[in-house]
């Protein structure tokens, strides 16, 4: 059996889809079925049942996905000694943003890994933070930003103190499974609302506040645990008057009288400042900005070079940051 097949059956046990597998794998849906079959000829179970729903493992298709997983991780660890032994990191590296270059300090992080490793290049494209998970693992991606919710108390239901980088302020965060991250900074959270709603946005409990409509994120999106969090801890259930994904469709909602939402502190205030939205001054809680690779890519060279020049950019996790996207 081939790598390449073990790979595609890890991405179709993942998806449960083999358009969304080709898509990943970059490969048509027939080259990926072929893949399939081959795998099953070759072993001599049958991996998935394929229904209306999509492609469903067997019971021998998840025995035996646990197992290629195993395969597949040891080929990695063996590629990433083969490229530490050659020495110098070199070769291209795919990055992923979830936020604006400039806010990721992508190029203070860029000037500091030319003058470490020379010889890698970085290719960067945009994904939301659950995209950067997603395809860290299916191996589309190299390397990428993403906000991980943060399970540190803020200081109280209506937000307590922001926080800061003071005390342990990573020590609420848990590593997506597969991926080893580096915690960059802590980012607090601000309602945002209405201009003709700012008194209630200043003055008014998390309570009343949960009384107005809100616009919420998607359930993989990484705010959403911690905004479900803090509504949870005022034991009321928000009235959800919209659904989206990307900060310029919530602050038009927003501003156009929609609802509430929250809102990371650099967007928060850039859109105050054009007169189009009020902010809740105290941050009602936080996630967290990391950089995240393959676990068993992790110390490859290339990806080490650029995880170092990324910290040393951020000056090793201290202080808060500003990026403005999920």
């Amino acid at each position: 059996m081939e790598l390449y097949q073990l790979r595609t059956f890890a991405v179709v046990a993942d998806t449960g889809n083999l358009t969304r597998a080709a898509e990943r794998l970059h490969a048509s849906p027939p080259a990926v079925s072929a893949h399939i079959r081959a795998l099953e000829d070759e072993l001599g179970v049958a991996l998935f049942r394929r229904t209306p729903r999509g492609m469903e493992l067997t019971d021998a298709g998840r025995d035996l996905r646990e197992r290629a997983g195993t395969v597949l991780a040891g080929a990695e660890e063996l590629r990433a000694r083969a490229l530490a032994l050659r020495g110098e990191p070199e070769g291209q590296v795919t990055l992923a943003l979830h936020a604006a270059s400039h806010l990721l300090r992508v190029d203070a992080a860029h000037a500091l890994l030319r003058q470490s490793a020379p010889r890698v290049r970085l290719r960067l494209s945009r994904a939301m933070s659950w995209e950067v998970v997603a395809d860290l693992r299916s191996g589309e991606l190299d390397a990428g930003f993403l906000y991980l919710a943060d399970k540190t108390p803020t200081g109280g239901a209506d937000g307590g103190s922001d926080g800061g980088a003071g005390g342990a302020p990573f020590e609420g965060v848990t590593a997506p499974e597969g991926l080893a991250v580096t915690p960059l900074a802590r980012i607090g959270l601000h309602v945002i609302g209405p201009v003709e709603w700012a008194e209630v946005l200043q003055s008014g409990s998390l309570a009343e506040l949960a009384a107005l409509p809100w616009l919420w994120v998607p359930c993989e999106c990484p705010f959403c645990p911690v905004m479900e969090r803090l509504f949870a801890a005022v034991g009321v259930e928000p009235t959800v008057a919209a659904v989206a994904e990307q900060e310029d469709a919530l602050c038009a909602l927003a501003a156009g009288g929609a609802g509430l939402t929250v809102m990371v502190e650099a967007e928060a205030r850039a859109a105050v400042a054009e007169g189009r939205l009020a902010l809740r001054e105290r941050p009602v809680a936080h996630v967290t900005l990391a950089f995240a690779a393959p676990a068993a890519r992790a110390e490859e060279p290339a990806l080490a070079a650029l995880r170092d020049a990324v910290r040393a950019a951020w000056g090793a996790g201290s202080g808060d940051a500003a990026p403005t996207a999920r």
